[in-house]
């Protein structure tokens, strides 16, 4: 646009704002609706409800506030001065047996990066734990499951807690939550993050920050469109179109010329004054729905320009906000010059005068002390307008509490312990002091474990109980198993292709960060480079079996060299997105004779904590698609129906540079290196590895019979092949890398994790080879240990010799015969041919994977 015709058009708005009377000055007048911003938003919530609010252990809140003050400020605050007000409040009771409503005071949102931004990372744990917590010392959450419970749940998408919108829906309301009232600034209809009966709330601004600001009443309104805030979201959203759904970057590129708009990123001191010189301010979502703006609008006087489609807002029982506000689609944006200039003068002022109702702007705050008909009585009144309950609150007799099923532990049958001993058993009952603690330092008490006291003690305990000192030298096969399956050739069985994606999906983030081809999920990167030279590969799609889309979905590391996960579901539904837009074959079958590699700790539901993945689930566009993962757990969310499960990543050229002579004496009885606590995401204790981790160290610390450590000594290959057994714990997923390391260095191991599904488990006798310990038997992990007949032992150790069992766990360059690599194609090959469920029939339809499912607004246009 040139000089002149900006000239013109900002004389244009001038003549139209002294033309046509658009409150060159606010309307002076008020005026009240009765029912809606009258009645109801003065109602009194006093003596209409009480709430009983629980004592819960200051970790929830107050030193979480304590720890991080900047919680008060941030626009998620309400949850704390909701707790602070209802302490005060004349509603509350402290007779829980009267109340109406029970409230958990929870600050899920206090967890604060160093910019100020809260982490949603541990809001799902620290909300079950609370509900565990209230469900153990009262009994009022049991005979309900919380149906007369709220909770105030701030985060950008509530209690999805998460402030993507993809992560937020693949992660769902926390399960528990199913059957509270949530208070909540999220609202958007028919969305998975607003639960039916849900109270939405103003996000947090500050009253006595914005009462400061506040400028004459007459002061003329200038500014005909005002903005301030971000249009691009380049660090959570680099290839932008996600961040606002597009429309910000719209309003940006439509509207940043035009001198009817005072649009910037840029935000001055003079911001509050400048809202008050608005007639209209733009209210456009950002990742979720809301903003702190429309307070600010409403607060201000200004006409609040609402774009985000199917926006529930806040109090929409009591508040007017067609009266009030201007609602305009995102994808009417380009024409939002047109539609403001064309509303009506007297329509203008009318809103201008319901904004001026103190009811209306009272509404919108939570000033400390509270006010008569602010936003903490609006709550009240909400909830005083859900009663009386209805009599399907509360639970039957016969009715089972959901958190009582959540608590129930998963059992795994051992292999061996509890069984009479045979007389060539392997017993303690010759040398009985040492799992008495009467020698050694158990005896002494002077807590060493290591160096050559421990040494000897542990030799003394293997000489005296006569377990093979030495590995067993023979090795063992077992036919259709170990033996034949584990040697089949795939060459010839099936054709694979391989689809060519632009190197962002691959080839870019490896040259970005060469550390992914060393962690332990390089198996996609190698799964990549062994197809593209392997005889399976045919560069004709049209006789292929099976599909693979090459996508490095844990190659963003963090400085720590541990991958992010934040954006592997939105890099994998742009892949798939990418494949179904230029070759047919996606589409024919929705996907169903695709494999993809997806080595994340669970999987395709792409997180390293276990509450946090299964809240995500599998990425809904991989429904029908195989799954080549390293997770595998029974009856699981994040585990599909049909996967091949793998070993991790564990470097083959570094682990046989270690390897000893085979005579070598295993005078190690039992032996670990790990993490027993991980405090830096799990500070309470208690989750990580569901406290099994904990629990060994705890009880054999002091066992001279273990040699456990969090140490990581430079001899550690060798010394699993100095010992009888490795203990493989579930670390955050049931899996971890030593299950690998004791395969091939012939260390038994020892499986502490529930209803593990193990790789390969078609072809490897993991019954055979290892030995299973269930969790809650860890405390019995000596005698369990000790107890296991020497023949049984040596046979344990005759199959691990065997070549084909060491070779399948591994992913080596170049690849060899038996490979990791061979064994999931013989995964594939055995998944074929494939049946006619497989493709599509003439009537059914595709989804629409540009969209995803569950993502599209009521016009039918993509969310995302």
């Amino acid at each position: 646009m040139g000089t002149g015709s900006a000239r013109a058009l900002a004389l244009g708005l001038a003549l139209l704002l002294a033309c046509s009377d658009i409150t060159v000055v606010t309307a002076q007048e008020t005026e009240r609706i009765e029912g809606s911003a009258g009645d109801v938003l003065e109602d009194n919530p006093v003596g209409r409800l009480k709430v009983y609010v629980y004592d819960l252990p200051s970790k929830y809140n107050k030193k979480l506030l304590k720890k991080d003050p900047r919680c008060l400020n941030h626009m998620f605050a309400a949850e704390i001065f909701m707790h602070r007000f209802l302490l005060s409040s004349a509603v509350r009771t402290f007779n829980p047996e009267e109340a109406d409503w029970f409230y958990t005071p929870v600050y899920t949102t206090c967890d604060l990066t160093p910019k100020g931004l809260p982490l949603p990372f541990k809001s799902p744990r620290m909300m079950r734990s609370a509900i565990q917590l209230i469900a153990m010392n009262w009994p009022y959450w049991n005979r309900s499951e919380g149906a007369d419970h709220f909770f105030v749940t701030p985060h950008d998408f509530g209690a999805c807690f998460h402030y993507q919108e993809e992560k937020a829906i693949g992660r769902g309301i926390l399960p528990l939550l199913q059957r509270a009232t949530l208070v909540q600034t999220f609202g958007q209809k028919n969305h998975v993050c607003l639960k039916d009966g849900s109270i939405t709330i103003p996000p947090y601004a500050p009253p006595q920050k914005m009462q400061t600001h506040l400028i004459p009443a007459d002061t003329p309104r200038s500014i005909f469109v005002y903005f301030r805030g971000l249009f691009y979201d380049t660090g959570n959203d680099p290839e932008g179109g996600y961040y606002a759904r597009g429309a910000r970057a719209s309003v940006w590129e439509n509207f940043k010329n035009n001198p009817l708009f005072d649009i910037s990123t840029d935000h001055p001191p003079t911001y509050y004054e400048d809202m008050q010189r608005s007639v209209f301010c733009l209210c456009p979502l950002g990742w979720a729905p809301w903003s702190p703006r429309l307070v600010e609008a409403v607060v201000f006087g200004c006409i609040p320009v609402i774009i985000a489609d199917d926006i529930v807002l806040p109090f929409a029982d009591a508040i007017p906000w067609e009266d009030i506000g201007v609602f305009v689609a995102e994808e009417d944006v380009p024409q939002l010059d047109s539609i403001l200039t064309s509303i009506p003068t007297d329509v203008v002022l009318r809103k201008q005068r319901l904004l001026a109702n103190p009811s209306m702007k009272q509404a919108m705050l939570f000033p400390q002390p509270a006010q008569p008909g602010d936003a903490f009585h609006q709550i009240l009144n909400g909830l005083a307008r859900k009663l009386p309950h209805g009599s399907n609150v509360f639970l039957k007799p016969s009715e089972k509490s959901i958190l009582s099923a959540c608590q129930e532990r998963r059992q795994l049958p051992t292999t061996s312990p509890g069984l009479p001993l045979p007389d060539s058993a392997l017993s303690l009952s010759n040398c009985r002091e040492w799992r008495e603690g009467k020698a050694g330092a158990q005896a002494n008490g002077d807590g060493e474990r290591d160096g050559a006291g421990a040494g000897a003690r542990r030799l003394a305990f293997l000489a005296c109980s006569d377990v093979a000192v030495v590995v067993a030298q023979e090795t063992e096969r077992i036919q259709g198993s170990a033996g034949d399956v584990l040697e089949d050739d795939p060459v010839g069985r099936l054709k694979v292709y391989v689809y060519e994606l632009p190197p962002k999906y691959n080839k870019n983030i490896l040259a970005k960060d060469s550390r992914c081809l060393s962690h332990m999920f390089a198996t996609e990167i190698f799964m990549h480079r062994f197809l593209l030279t392997s005889a399976v590969r045919t560069l004709n799609p049209d006789e292929a079996d099976w599909f693979y889309t090459p996508v490095y979905t844990t190659c963003d590391l963090t400085p720590w060299g541990h991958p992010l996960t934040t954006k592997s579901p939105r890099m994998m539904r742009s892949a798939i997105q990418y494949i179904s837009k230029r070759w047919p074959y996606w589409n024919r079958t929705e996907g169903a004779d695709h494999f993809f590699v997806t080595p994340h700790d669970f999987g395709a539901c792409f997180y390293f904590q276990e509450e946090t993945a299964i809240q995500r689930g599998v990425l809904p566009v991989l429904r029908r698609a195989t799954l080549v993962q390293t997770f595998g757990q029974k009856n699981h969310a994040c585990l599909k129906e049909g996967s091949i499960t793998i070993p991790p990543y564990a470097p083959p050229h570094k682990m046989r540079t270690h390897i000893v002579p085979p005579e070598t004496p295993r005078s190690i009885f039992v032996y670990f290196r790990g993490l027993f606590y991980d405090t830096a995401n799990d500070p309470e204790g208690g989750y990580y590895a569901r406290g099994a981790r904990a629990s060994v160290w705890e009880n054999f610390k002091n066992n001279a019979l273990f040699d456990i450590s969090t140490e990581h000594p430079p001899t550690y290959y060798e010394d699993m092949q100095r010992a009888i057994f490795c203990l493989c714990p579930l670390g955050w997923a049931p899996w971890s890398p030593r299950l690998v390391e004791a395969v091939v260095f012939g260390c038994i191991p020892v499986i502490i994790a529930d209803d593990i599904v193990l790789p390969f488990a078609d072809a490897i006798p993991w019954e055979e080879i290892g030995v299973f310990v269930a969790e809650d038997d860890i405390l019995k992990l000596d005698t369990i240990l000790t107890s296991i007949p020497m023949e049984e032992i040596l046979r344990k150790q005759r199959l691990l010799a065997n070549p084909s069992m060491k070779q399948a766990m591994l992913f080596p360059q170049p690849a060899e015969p038996r490979d990791a690599f061979h064994q999931v194609l013989n995964g594939l090959a055995r998944k074929l041919p494939h049946g006619k469920g497989v493709f599509l029939k003439p009537g059914q339809k595709v989804l629409n994977w540009t969209e995803g499912p569950g993502m599209t607004s009521s016009r039918g246009r993509c969310i995302v």
